[in-house]
């Protein structure tokens, strides 16, 4: 006999209620550890602690139907209170993981001096007269920019107001963190938004909204991915209520921040209708201007940022998994690994494509492709995942989220020593467990259709 739902529903939202208390106290330590990069084994400690906490809400909201109706007015409200609670819990630290934020500023500050990111180099004298008390802090200070110009546009546009509200280079740095934290709470709504589109229930906003994955990157490190993320979200929300012009132009903008949503645009040429494969071409004429718009500021050398890109695509590494084994099989062969990995991602992508019907399934698992056969997996790159997490909660997926923190292991001697250097034990302590549950669940489901699914009928269907 099934429970009274009533009581059901009450339990749920004690049980998300005391997950929310927890999580918010693991930011609050979080935050009370002041610069994380010089605390990572602390860090690492409390983080995986609340990502603990945290998969107890999403078993909470997971586990309802499909279908299930709009829920209760006070669990919304305790999934935004709360998730607008943690962000603002870690807004005021300092960027400790990661320097990105000083590159950012660099980036509008040269700008601002007449310079164009795609062409200047922050080690190159031309440019000495901006090393402020920032400067230390740049990275790479031997490459020109490999971010699209819409972020560049930001950046310029960012330093303008930064350096009007204070001339101290440090604060200038942690106010970059703001468009972009106001760009993540958009990829919020905007999964909200998808999830009623999709015929979801609302609460799992929560797998986006609650992950200290999201709340860690975004609101304490200011990375810049939410803007690239919240193109995407919103393209796939057009799609699904069928404004075809503006999923491309959502798609264009994305494009135009960082160049990974490129892998997507097939999902939104060609739809299956009637059991036929057609092209869907018409809208594709937002795609010009919009990225006209964006590149003319910065001329023909935007195309400079392939240079950098390369060296992305193999010939650094960082927290990589897929991609080593290629390289090992190589022999240390950095050109034919890189070859072999981009064949290796199209085949995975064109069987994607194919075979997911459900547009938001076949993204989801296309970026983890790409995540999985990349050179270089930074722990923020996975927040490309979790909106997606939202629709189709996967357990192994959900895992990484929490174990990718371990990569940060390489801050200590980089902050102290300056060198940095991966240990291959944090590497298979983070995917081990990721990929045996990915096997693992891959095989049960193959296992489950056969036995379940009738002798010459078809298998079901994934919605």
């Amino acid at each position: 006999m099934l429970g009274d739902p009533t009581q059901t529903a009450g339990s749920n939202a004690r049980l998300l209620l005391g997950c929310a208390v927890l999580l918010e106290g693991g930011f609050v330590a979080l935050c009370a550890l002041g610069d994380l990069g010089r605390q990572v084994p602390r860090f690492l400690l409390v983080y995986l602690l609340a990502c603990a906490v945290y998969m107890t809400a999403v078993w909470a909201v997971a586990r309802r139907p499909s279908r299930a109706p709009w829920p209760e007015r006070r669990t919304v409200w305790l999934i935004w209170t709360a998730a607008i609670v943690f962000r603002l819990t870690l807004l005021p630290l300092t960027p400790g993981l990661s320097d990105d934020l000083a590159r950012y500023r660099w980036q509008g500050q040269v700008q601002a001096a007449g310079g164009n990111p795609y062409l200047a180099v922050p080690a190159d004298p031309q440019w000495s007269g901006l090393r402020d008390a920032a400067w230390p802090q740049v990275t790479r200070k031997d490459l020109a920019s490999s971010y699209g110009p819409l972020l560049e546009l930001s950046y310029r546009w960012t330093f303008r107001l930064a350096d009007a509200v204070t001339d101290a280079p440090q604060r200038q740095v942690w106010l970059f963190k703001l468009p972009f934290a106001l760009a993540e709470l958009g990829v919020g709504g905007a999964v909200w938004l998808l999830l009623g589109l999709c015929g979801l229930p609302r609460e799992r906003a929560l797998i986006y909204l609650w992950s200290p994955l999201i709340v860690v990157e975004f609101w304490a490190q200011g990375h810049n991915d939410s803007l690239a993320m919240l193109g995407v979200v919103l393209a796939l929300a057009a799609a699904r209520a069928g404004r075809g012009a503006f999923a491309w132009a959502a798609l264009t903008a994305a494009t135009l921040a960082k160049l990974w949503p490129a892998l997507l645009a097939p999902l939104f040429l060609f739809r299956k209708q009637e059991g036929r494969w057609r092209l869907d071409w018409k809208p594709l004429w937002v795609v010009v201007p919009l990225t006209a718009a964006a590149v003319w500021p910065y001329s023909s050398a935007v195309l400079e940022a392939g240079k950098v890109l390369g060296g992305f695509a193999g010939g650094w590494r960082n927290n990589d998994s897929l991609y080593g084994w290629i390289l090992a099989w190589t022999g240390g062969d950095a050109d034919a690994a890189v070859r072999w990995a981009a064949l290796a991602l199209a085949a995975v992508l064109a069987w994607v494509w194919a075979t997911q019907r459900p547009r938001e399934r076949a993204a989801l698992w296309s970026i983890a492709a790409l995540l999985l056969l990349s050179a270089n997996c930074f722990p923020w790159y996975l927040s490309w995942l979790v909106p997606l997490l939202a629709l189709y909660p996967n357990p192994a997926l959900l895992l990484w989220t929490a174990l990718v923190g371990l990569a940060y292991h390489v801050v200590t001697g980089y902050a102290i020593l300056g060198v940095w250097e991966e240990a291959a034990f944090y590497r298979r302590l983070e995917y081990g467990p990721v990929l045996a549950l990915l096997l693992g669940g891959w095989a049960a489901r193959q296992l489950r259709e056969r036995v379940l699914t009738p002798a010459g009928a078809e298998p079901p269907r994934k919605s």
